[in-house]
């Protein structure tokens, strides 16, 4: 099989350290750190460690914008199958790029290269998935042919137990009480204080506690209904807070 390919972050992370763009933002610099610049390195150094969440004043190509929005467009035509729902996807796509480029948010080429990587990288990394749906449908398949053969009465026993078991389990009522709705608006309301109530430059803080929060509550209670909640809570409070 062919090698992996290399990560999308190291690929974002060699191409603005290999070429330094100038910030597109005019007068980017004495807008966002003291002016004039220190001179000594312990000044400079303290200056660096400022949270500020706008970046700094030079362009990160590839744009992080066009990868989240291109993976996203990837993913939902290669689910839909549809071939109108994906040339209007993708229209959505050019003219988001188009204004973040007409507007000074980004180098027309971030846009350009940030869309390009991530279509090939998703096209290179399609093969794995296939290859190893293929296996999986095999061995299910022989699995099931030596169970037929060996035990199809007991197979046939087991199979209306558990639709039975099923059934009662799905006919019945949910009890929800307070503990268990506070539990489920925690995370929402947490996400909404985040977004609306902290200063935009101190939000990477919370998004961290958010981040090692919602990893100890996967850890301690595994794969659960709840652990699912919070991180789709996590991931929609990480994309508005940065698209």
């Amino acid at each position: 099989p062919p090698p992996p390919p290399p990560p999308p972050r190291l690929i974002r992370t060699l191409s603005f350290t290999l070429t330094v763009l100038p910030s597109q933002i005019p007068r980017c610099y004495p807008r966002r750190f003291p002016h004039p610049p220190p001179t000594d390195w312990p000044a400079w150094l303290k200056i660096g460690f400022l949270p500020n969440s706008r970046g700094g004043c030079n362009d990160l190509i590839l744009s992080g914008h066009a990868t989240v929005t291109s993976t996203l467009a990837c993913a939902l035509t290669s689910v839909a199958g549809n071939g109108a729902l994906s040339r209007a996807v993708w229209t959505l796509v050019a003219v988001d790029y188009a204004i973040e480029a007409l507007e000074g948010l980004h180098y027309s080429v971030d846009m350009w290269l940030g869309c390009v990587v991530t279509c090939l990288l998703w096209v290179l990394t399609r093969g794995a998935e296939r290859e190893g749906e293929r296996e999986r449908k095999e061995l299910w398949r022989k699995l099931r042919w030596q169970q037929s053969q060996q035990l199809q009465q007991q197979q046939l026993q087991q199979q209306q137990q558990q639709k039975q078991q099923l059934y009662e389990h799905s006919s019945r009522t949910p009890q929800w009480n307070g503990t268990v709705i506070g539990m489920y608006a925690l995370p929402t309301i947490l996400g909404f204080l985040i977004l609306t109530v902290v200063p935009e430059a101190y939000a990477n803080y919370f998004l961290v506690g958010y981040t090692l929060w919602a990893g100890g509550i996967v850890f301690r209670w595994g794969q659960t209904n709840y652990s699912q909640h919070i991180l789709l809570c996590l991931l929609y409070v990480t994309l508005a807070a940065y698209l």
